[in-house]
């Protein structure tokens, strides 16, 4: 039982079923890997649009007092 079972396990007809197997669960990844590298590049194209909008934004006025603002009742 125990040689057969090693041919069996090491025969071409199971070796193609791994291959194949192997294969398929690849192919699977590539489409999770595509999904998370379109979803990557979106973040940077957001960040580099974010910035150019900050980048674009007039000067901040400061405003200051010469006497302390009258305190809210």
């Amino acid at each position: 039982m125990g040689n057969e079972y090693v041919i069996k396990r090491l025969s071409p007809q199971n070796l193609r079923e791994t291959l194949r197997r192997v294969d398929r669960i690849a192919a699977d990844l590539n489409v999770l890997l595509v999904v998370v590298a379109i979803g990557l590049a979106t973040l940077d194209m957001t960040f580099l649009l974010t910035q150019t909008v900050v980048n674009n934004l007039p000067p901040i006025t400061r405003i200051s007092y010469d006497q302390a603002p009258p305190l809210a009742k």
